[in-house]
């Protein structure tokens, strides 16, 4: 049986996704893939990782997350980023639920790298991301596919991922990688520490579920009431001292905003918006990176 390994909180942005339209993989096909293109390419598939959209996953320490992935400019004239209602045409996908890690008994290492001023090996984990609500499915839907995949930390101090999923195009499941960055978490503003805020919302007898993640310098908020999707994305500018939100997709309403001043919340309060109701499930004060 798997190791679980303890949750952490963290910031990632995507770096690339490259598709591999092979799942299970030919027999020899080296993992990770990506990494060793266009030198070693014995799929003869494209030599350039691309990134198509912007990503980023906020995880609070118990493992909440909020990951959202937002297209670049599709039509003459857009703006990096949408930033207004609507845009649904910009939503490549948005989900939030639950995060874990486990060993994988067995892995042999896969280099070594140094650490905390010491040098040791380094192996591959296993990583499961369940999705609570998703922009794809009706709140509670039974189809959600399993999300996992293999995660290899990388020397320059990435992570790849290695997975599969269903791929509409091919109308099969098919492999694919993904390259991660993490951000430092950071304080803001005059905060001592960096603040992590979750907050939720859950009425399925609306069909509403949303859930709101603030790590440090970065705030994500995901709401799905029937079938609208809200997602919205923050930055703390630190120039300015001020929250500016970079991304908006969707109508409804989302109480960011209340993860900005955690003196006013406690674990268990109530964040109320005519009837929508969010409730305060983390929060907590860390050290930055």
């Amino acid at each position: 049986m798997a190791t679980p390994l303890p949750p952490s909180a963290g910031i990632s942005i995507r770096d690339y996704f490259y598709p591999i339209p092979y799942h299970p993989l030919p027999p020899g096909t080296p993992v990770p893939y990506s990494t060793g293109v266009p030198d070693v390419n014995p799929l003869n598939l494209s030599p350039t990782p691309f990134e198509p959209t912007s990503t980023l996953v906020l995880t609070s320490p118990t493992g909440t997350f909020v990951d959202l992935r937002v297209l670049r400019p599709i039509l003459p004239g857009e703006a990096e980023l949408p930033n207004e209602p609507g845009s649904s045409h910009r939503l490549q996908w948005a989900f939030a639920g639950k995060s874990s890690s486990f060993a994988i008994e067995g892995a042999a290492p896969i280099g070594r790298r140094r650490h905390d001023g010491e040098e040791g090996e380094v192996f591959p984990t296993h990583s499961v991301w369940s999705h609570w609500v998703d922009s794809k499915f009706p709140v509670g839907s039974p189809d959600v596919p399993v999300d996992e995949g293999d995660m290899y930390p990388m020397p320059d101090g990435r992570t790849l991922e290695h997975g599969f999923s269903f791929n509409e195009g091919f109308g099969r499941n098919t492999s694919y990688e993904e390259m991660w960055s993490d951000v430092d978490i950071a304080p803001c503003g005059n905060e001592d520490m960096a603040v992590i805020v979750v907050l939720r919302i859950q009425k399925d007898a609306s069909n509403i579920r949303g859930v709101i993640v603030r790590v440090g310098q970065y705030c994500q908020g995901l709401l799905k009431h029937g079938d609208t999707t809200t997602a919205e994305r923050w930055e703390f500018d630190e120039t300015g001292g001020k929250w500016k939100r970079t991304v908006k997709i969707g109508s409804l309403f989302l109480p960011c905003a209340a993860a900005f001043k955690p003196e006013d919340l406690a674990v268990g309060a109530k964040v109320s918006f005519t009837d929508y109701h969010w409730f305060v499930e983390e929060l907590v004060e860390v050290h930055g990176d």
